[in-house]
């Protein structure tokens, strides 16, 4: 199948899935294809407004304990693990290579690149999120190593 830029996705994907990537990619005015996963539309600096394509990239919060220190021996600290879901790797297999899937910082720590989060401008970084305007040419990557096969900064 070929979604609404000429991108190819692959017929054995779920329906909604296809659906959600035809309707939510978005080519912002440098080229980039991007597709939002956060429910919150991100406005860009050149102008484009990307709405969420109605898939969340939700994930698993894994407490850990750590081993505190003589001094803190009546708490319990924790480390936080943010695990993918199974629906959000699937949806992540069908994104068509070379699209940036927006997200919440907690999905781009739970599946890795692709997912990555737009970088406020730096007049907007403090202004609520209605007002804030990301930057078209700058996004923020995690160390995760992606949950999707073959994809990776080094492969594009």
């Amino acid at each position: 199948m070929t979604v609404n830029d000429g991108t190819s996705v692959s017929k054995e994907s779920n329906p909604d899935y296809t659906q959600a990537i035809n309707d939510g990619l978005v080519v912002l005015k440098n080229g980039m294809k991007v597709i939002n996963s956060s429910p919150h539309p991100f406005v860009f600096d050149d102008g484009t407004t990307v709405p969420s394509c109605g898939i969340s990239l939700n994930c698993d919060f894994v407490e850990n304990e750590a081993t505190p220190k003589d001094i803190f021996s009546i708490l319990t600290f924790v480390t936080v693990t943010k695990m993918p879901r199974a629906e959000g790797i699937a949806f992540l297999d069908v994104v068509p290579i070379g699209v940036l899937v927006l997200g919440s910082a907690h999905a781009a720590e739970a599946y890795g690149f692709p997912v990555v989060m737009p970088v406020p401008t730096p007049d907007s970084k403090r202004g609520s999120f209605a007002d804030r305007r990301v930057c078209s040419d700058r996004f923020t990557v995690t160390q995760t190593p992606p949950v999707r096969s073959g994809v990776s900064l080094d492969s594009l």
